[in-house]
């Protein structure tokens, strides 16, 4: 599963107070595009945003995107589970992460759907649609991914009938 190199990885990273993983000096691209999705399936590691100026190993629209290792991997290298470490994690894509963590830059489409969904009418498929300029599975991508971020996202119905979606923030609502 992981070798000794990987292990060592891990262990620089878990030694660290950021506990994020160094990307190994003169890895090609495409060999740290498989370590990075190694670690990733493994769940000893997590995909995150970090700041410029922090390690990571490649970017995207999000910006920097480094790899933060999970309490999961500090206890596979015997390390307890730290205070410090479950406060440091900030995954991207875990539904237990923290939500002032998930502000989108402003501007973004991502900023408008969160708007547009925070409002007391919420919106509809459709003019999620009209005010991005996406289609519809790219939209329902979207409000995936933004449950996949741990937001509450709601869905009912409008006086017309047509299905309506909404951000709230009680935890006690179903979410579907």
């Amino acid at each position: 599963m992981i070798d000794d190199t990987h292990h060592a990885l891990l262990k620089t990273a878990a030694e660290s107070h950021d506990q994020l993983i160094a990307r190994p000096a003169g890895l090609n691209t495409r060999a740290a595009k498989a370590l990075f999705a190694k670690l990733c399936r493994t769940a000893l590691a997590v995909e995150v945003v970090v700041t410029g100026d922090e390690r990571h190993w490649h970017q995207d629209q999000r910006g920097p995107i480094g790899l933060r290792l999970t309490p999961a991997g500090q206890q596979s290298l015997g390390f307890g589970l730290a205070v410090s470490v479950l406060a440091a994690s900030r995954p991207v894509l875990d539904a237990g992460s923290d939500r002032a963590e998930m502000k989108p830059r402003s501007g973004t489409k991502q900023a408008l759907i969160i708007a547009m969904l925070r409002r007391d009418e919420g919106a509809t498929l459709a003019d999620l649609m009209a005010a991005t300029g996406w289609l519809a599975h790219s939209t329902r991508a979207a409000l995936t991914g933004l449950r996949k971020r741990g937001m509450i996202l709601t869905k009912g119905c409008d006086a017309e009938g047509r299905t309506v979606y909404r951000l709230t923030d009680d935890a006690t609502v179903e979410v579907r």
